[in-house]
């Protein structure tokens, strides 16, 4: 049996990735041969399996994942599920405090810069958050990157939990709480950072858009040893 149909044999009732959506990023794997792969957002860990299976099955690739600290105490944890799974060697967890642009900015002014052909973007809906983050991912893939985007339509004012919980909900303003925080990414920040559009899964409220091959404005790089790095360079 492939790993990918383990995945779904095994943990189909996690949440949250559907075995449809997950059809879909094997598709785009595929299609961008993607080797090394940024997620943010793995909750228990059911999207990063679903990854590294089709990096397992492939037979190259690693996947680097974030999420809040809270993730570590999910009964199955992201741990317990790539350990069943014989997937723990593809994948790189990394537990945030309390942020994970805090662990993107870690990796952005590590010692040697990590790069990365694709990033499957699924965390912290809000404005602050999903804007900040998207251009500390761009910072990290390589030229011509793919970037998925999830939750293109998500809201507060749509949300379950901020439905359940209306005091975290009132933190926000009208116009807020309406609005579609990563839909605004997609429509604003991924122009300007020049990214071409690929296409939308409305199905799945995905968008894909592509990071320009050459960079779209002049800016020095005091980086010193990672700027080859940066610029898309192996050593």
């Amino acid at each position: 049996m492939h790993k990918f149909d383990q995945i779904k044999q095994e943990f189909d009732d996690l949440p949250y990735m559907s075995h449809e959506q997950a059809l879909v990023l094997r598709d785009i794997i595929h299609e961008e041969n993607a080797k090394d792969i940024l997620e943010i957002g793995f909750y228990q860990g059911k999207s990063s399996a679903y990854i590294a299976a089709v990096l397992e099955d492939r037979g190259d690739g690693n996947l680097t994942t974030l999420d809040r600290e809270y993730a570590r105490d999910k009964e199955p944890n992201i741990e317990s599920v790539l350990e069943t799974a014989g997937l723990s060697h593809r994948v790189t967890p990394i537990y945030c405090f309390r942020s994970y642009t805090w662990e993107l900015q870690r990796l952005i002014n590590a010692q040697f810069r990590p790069q990365f052909d694709m990033c499957y973007f699924d965390g912290g809906h809000y404005w602050d958050s999903t804007g900040f983050g998207v251009l500390l991912v761009d910072m990290l893939l390589r030229p011509g990157g793919m970037l998925v985007l999830d939750d293109m339509e998500w809201s507060v004012d749509g949300s379950p939990y901020h439905r359940k919980n209306p005091k975290r909900a009132a933190v926000f303003s009208q116009d807020e709480r309406a609005a579609k925080p990563v839909r605004l990414v997609w429509d604003s920040i991924l122009p300007h950072l020049g990214y071409e559009y690929v296409r939308e899964y409305k199905e799945h409220q995905w968008g894909t858009a592509r990071k320009p091959v050459e960079p779209t404005s002049s800016v020095p790089d005091t980086a010193g040893q990672r700027s080859s790095l940066f610029h898309g360079s192996s050593t």
